[in-house]
């Protein structure tokens, strides 16, 4: 299992077959994976091109990894029922992919199931525990396997999410006690089409407190205040972003792939900002940036990268953060690009336009409509953290 899960960490990071074979096999495994690191890092600094082969690779290897969980899914539930994580999706099977938390931290909805025909009702109540008390480290959580959650440490559902006595379940006894209330009471059953015929999924569903967007986000208040300040970025905007980003999920990932509150790219964007924070070249890795505090700093520290730097020379504040919004999804070239091919003239088009002129050309006209939803998106979702 512990062989398993190093695999499937180097499957994201870039790395070869020979790599896999080195850490599978050698007598210390950390060891061989930092040699493997820094070596990595030699390669990027003399040969760039090492550095753009490596970001396909992780992209694919990330499609590969993706591709083995949606199999091993599909061979339980069927192709029809696969629900695969995403940036605002948590989704974490368990009991040799028999059982399975969806939560969508979007609209705050939980729902866990279980396929187990023997015994479900003690599947599903084992897995509404589990989720219950899943804790609050993505880095302790294998999303792309059936591994059991070691339930050590404040869960991330502390405090979003009530009994039916409308106590907070902050307590594993509580977990408990609202895992059987649950099942007993409010337990319900679909049908499922497989290859094998129609099975019964048994599930349950529960959501997450009213306000439950506000209490995720203040969870943060104090690294998005200390570096907010460090790198002169507003509270408000990297609230905004970080919604838009995850709603809040610190178990985000995408298929870019991007991790985290923030969606860090390690390769592009984490890189950048890595080396603006600690002062030497360094891709960041996935447990790095599931890390909250890392990934925070580095969000902001990106924001400020793009504002003070691709940017700089747009002179009106308003302008430049409009396109420092819509850099940090779509790329600051492809910001500028849509001014002018060539970047000075693209820089005078832009200074020679009002902000709000600006703005719906990066709203109307940039060539991804992801990146013109962004824009839309974030300066909706800013309104809601003005008193953050």
């Amino acid at each position: 299992m512990k062989i398993h899960l190093a695999i499937s960490v180097l499957l994201l990071a870039g790395c070869t077959s020979s790599d896999f074979v080195a850490i599978a096999t050698g007598k210390n495994p950390s060891a061989t994976l930092e040699r493997i690191a820094n070596q990595k890092l030699k390669s990027y600094q003399v040969n760039p091109a090492a550095l753009r082969r490596d970001i396909e690779l992780a992209r694919a290897n990330y499609k590969k990894l993706l591709t083995l969980l949606r199999g091993d899914v599909a061979t339980q539930w069927g192709t029809k029922e696969v629900v695969t994580p995403g940036n605002h999706r948590y989704v974490k099977y368990t009991d040799n992919y028999k059982s399975r938390a969806i939560v969508q931290f979007d609209e705050g909805l939980i729902v866990v199931e279980t396929l187990d025909q023997l015994n479900p009702s003690e599947s599903l109540r084992q897995a509404i525990i589990t989720t219950l008390l899943t804790p609050d480290d993505p880095r302790s959580v294998d999303l792309y396997s059936a591994k059991k959650v070691r339930l050590t440490g404040k869960p991330y559902l502390s405090g979003l999410v009530r009994d039916g006595a409308n106590r907070l379940i902050n307590t594993p006894s509580r977990a408990e006690a609202y895992a059987r209330y649950l099942t007993e009471r409010q337990s319900k059953n679909r049908n499922v089409d497989k290859d094998s015929g129609q099975e019964t999924i048994h599930y349950v569903t529960f959501n997450m407190v009213s306000d439950h967007q506000n209490l995720r986000a203040t969870r943060y208040e104090q690294p998005v205040s200390k570096y907010a300040e460090q790198f002169s970025v507003s509270n408000s905007l990297i609230y905004a972003i970080m919604k838009t980003e995850s709603s809040f999920n610190p178990f985000a990932v995408s298929s870019a792939p991007a991790y985290g509150l923030m969606q860090i790219v390690p390769t592009t964007a984490g890189r950048d900002s890595f080396k603006l924070v600690n002062g030497y070249e360094h891709t960041p890795s996935k447990e790095y940036l599931f890390n909250s505090d890392n990934n925070i700093e580095l969000g902001i520290a990106y924001l400020h990268i793009l504002d003070s730097r691709y940017l700089a020379k747009i002179n009106n504040p308003v302008s430049r953060e409009y396109c420092t919004i819509a850099a940090y999804n779509g790329g600051a070239g492809s910001v500028l690009k849509l001014f002018s091919r060539d970047r000075k003239q693209a820089t005078d088009i832009i200074n020679s336009l009002s902000s709000n002129d600006v703005y719906l050309k990066l709203r109307d006209h940039h060539p991804r409509n992801e990146t013109r939803q962004y824009l839309v998106n974030v300066l909706a979702a800013r309104k809601d953290f003005v008193q953050l």
